[in-house]
């Protein structure tokens, strides 16, 4: 994929898609990454998504309009590429004591390997994925 679509994490999609918060300065730059770009997202993310929709109650026209915010989108499949990339990301950052190495961050470590395995550069707030190896950054 080109460098015009990007994949962006659940606290990207969730401040500038599904409940703009124009309080936090983030979301201008954000959005001003975003323009002109395709936005991705990985099987991670939407999971993610739904579960905090479903933990929060939501009712089925909230749910619905979440399906179609995230179906609007490319949505990126977890293929052996990904499950490779995942797991030589978390070998290596095990190994330079980098936090994806750690298994209570194997979901940022899926959204990570899904922008190597598809190369596309990463747009998040999480200061989690910085010096990750192999993961590029949109904005840095």
């Amino acid at each position: 994929m080109a460098d015009e679509v990007v994949l962006i994490d659940t606290d990207v999609f969730s401040c500038v898609v599904v409940t703009p918060k124009d309080r936090d300065p983030r979301v201008t730059t954000w959005r001003r990454l975003l323009i002109g770009r395709e936005v991705a997202v990985s099987a991670q993310t939407e999971g993610e998504l739904l579960f905090g929709a479903f933990a929060a109650g939501w009712g089925a026209r909230r749910l619905d309009a979440l399906h179609a915010e995230i179906a609007c989108r490319a949505r990126l499949a977890t293929t052996p590429e990904v499950v490779d990339a995942w797991a030589r990301l978390r070998a290596d950052c095990s190994e330079q004591g980098h936090a994806l190495g750690h298994k209570l961050n194997m979901g940022d470590a899926w959204v990570a390997a899904t922008a190597i395995a598809y190369d596309l550069k990463l747009l998040s707030g999480d200061g989690i994925y910085r010096g990750a190896p192999g993961l590029r950054l949109l904005g840095e």
